[in-house]
Parts: structure tokens; C-alpha cells; sequence
């Protein structure tokens, strides 16, 4: 059986390329010198991946891993309602809510996303949430978006050899 080459791409003088299980030992001793991840993942947590996720090494110039990232595919949800202030009403939106999310999230699986994160600052919407969605608080969840209306725009030729379009694949 043969296997396609697993891709590799350069910029700027470092190199991203997945995962390997040859990297175990060294993540191992990592993970476990690491204060905030010691007891809460190992290896696999890069290994062995679900369907969608993928597990980069980013090395130097010298071929030195600098850090293992993973990415897991994630959808961020926002609601805007419309504006009830009854008691019928509210409830009338949270049975749409009950039905509509499973609804949703059979699209997000079938889209293969991993993760829901609900955007919402309503006190009320998080209790609900939390007690009837199966949500969670994420602590230490940091976000910046991708489309920033006022972020400099930088143009991979800018970063390094990385070709406008399409990353330069090597190997």
C-alpha cells in the first residue's frame, strides 16, 4: 500500500511538518516539565488525532522543534434573538433553542467541526446554556479573528517563501 508523502512547508527559514510518532519521546518530556500541561495531556493528545484535527511541528533553521501546535476544527456561534419580554415568549426561544441547536450541531458534525463556541454576555443565555446545552465555561480561551477589519494586511511574500495563494510545499 503506499502512502502519499505527508506535506511540509517552509517559510521565512523554519519548517512545518506533522506529527509523528517519532516525536512522542520528546513531547513526552515536554508535556511533562511543562507546569500547565503536566497533568493534563500526553502524547496523544498529538498522536492520535479525531477526524479533522491535525498536529504540526514547527522547527528551526537547524531542524530543532521549536513547538507543536493542533489545530481542531471549531465553529464560534452568535444568536441574536428576537427581542421577548414575557415569560411565553422566552420560553417559546428556548425550545426553539433546545430544537434548533440539535438541528445545528448535526450540520457542524457532518461539517466535521469538533467544538461550539457560543458567543453571549446575557446572564440568563449562559445559564441556560450551561444547564440545558451541555456548554462549559472555557477558562484561559483566548480569540482574535482571522477577517480583523483594521489589521495590517501582510502578504506572504512579506513573512518569506511562502508564495501568495497556495504554501510552498517541500519533500
Amino acid at each position: 500500500m503506499s502512502t502519499q508523502p505527508s506535506p511540509t512547508f517552509t517559510f521565512d527559514g523554519y519548517t512545518v511538518r506533522p506529527v509523528t510518532e517519532q516525536d512522542r519521546p520528546y513531547l513526552e518530556l515536554l508535556i511533562k516539565a511543562d507546569v500547565y500541561h503536566c497533568d493534563r495531556m500526553d502524547g496523544d493528545y498529538f498522536l492520535n488525532l479525531l477526524p479533522g484535527e491535525t498536529s504540526w511541528a514547527l522547527e528551526d533553521e537547524h531542524g530543532r522543534v521549536v513547538f507543536y501546535f493542533k489545530c481542531t476544527p471549531a465553529v464560534r456561534m452568535s444568536i441574536q434573538f428576537a427581542a421577548e419580554h414575557d415569560l411565553a415568549g422566552k420560553r417559546r426561544n428556548m425550545t426553539a433553542l433546545l430544537k434548533g441547536l440539535a438541528w445545528i450541531e448535526a450540520i457542524f458534525r457532518a461539517a466535521r467541526f469538533r467544538e461550539i463556541f457560543f458567543d453571549t454576555e446575557g446572564p440568563e443565555l449562559t445559564v441556560f446554556a450551561k444547564r440545558h446545552l451541555g456548554f462549559v465555561d472555557a477558562a484561559h480561551l483566548l480569540c482574535r479573528p482571522l477577517d480583523m477589519p483594521n489589521a495590517p494586511k501582510i502578504e506572504p511574500e512579506a513573512v518569506g517563501r511562502v508564495p501568495t495563494g497556495r504554501l510552498e510545499r517541500v519533500g
